[in-house]
């Protein structure tokens, strides 16, 4: 796995993303704490995974509500594309995350239709099976779950928060305990940031490892759907 290092010391957020100081300076705030969930040696000065993903959600959050909603819909499509190479490298032939896509690409052309979409009936239309005995794909497959259920905005916190703890602490994106501060480094300095700007991160962290994206909307592979989400950022 290509290994992304950064000096824990200072924030610095690509110039490609405006975001505003409190946005910042929580970022820069969590940056400088340890975390045990990401099996770091150094704990003196932390705190808990939770706490930092709770504190990055707020700040990402304003008083507009349909902004903020938006925000976390886009954090969750970038976090859903990074999982995806997990679940075709497990199940190549698994057609699940294309459905779910389309689902949310249905739903976010047509939000008049909000009263009739129900995530849950999908979901356990999908996934009959609640596990499938194996963690990477079990926690790979509750990201696409809870993908659908943020677009409830009274739910997007939550679920988002969920999405993010398997991501970061569990296996959703890769297996085992190495390169987990790296990972959760990403998520600060390109997925937040992307986020609040909604635009695609100039990177993004897959099982195959940290690779450069391509900022196109017609790359077919990792963010096809964010051309076809572009509703989003109107």
């Amino acid at each position: 796995m290509t290994s992304l290092s950064f000096p824990i010391q200072n924030l610095k957020i690509s110039p490609t993303f405006d975001v505003p100081s409190s946005l910042y300076n929580c970022l820069s705030q969590v940056w400088q704490y340890s975390y045990e969930e990401l099996y770091e040696d150094n704990t003196e000065n932390s705190i808990t995974l939770e706490d930092a993903i709770d504190r990055v959600l707020d700040s990402l959050a304003d008083n507009d509500i349909t902004g903020s909603h938006r925000r976390y819909i886009w954090m969750a499509l970038i976090l859903a594309n990074s999982v995806e190479p997990t679940i075709k490298s497990y199940l190549p032939n698994d057609t699940r995350t294309k459905q779910i896509f389309q689902s949310v690409q249905d739903r976010l052309q047509t939000p008049k239709s909000s009263s009739q979409f129900n995530a849950e009936y999908l979901i356990s239309e999908l996934f009959p099976q609640v596990s499938l005995g194996n963690q990477a794909i079990d926690e790979a497959f509750d990201v696409f779950q809870n993908l659908l259920r943020v677009l409830d905005r009274d739910r997007a916190k939550e679920a988002l928060t969920e999405m993010l703890e398997d991501c970061l602490e569990g296996y959703a994106i890769f297996p085992g305990s190495q390169e987990r501060r790296d990972l959760f480094n990403w998520w600060l300095l390109e997925v937040v940031p992307a986020s609040w700007c909604l635009e695609i991160p100039n990177a993004i962290y897959t099982i195959q490892g940290y690779e450069v994206c391509i900022k196109s909307y017609k790359d077919p592979l990792k963010f096809r759907l964010f051309g076809r989400a572009s509703v989003l950022t109107k």
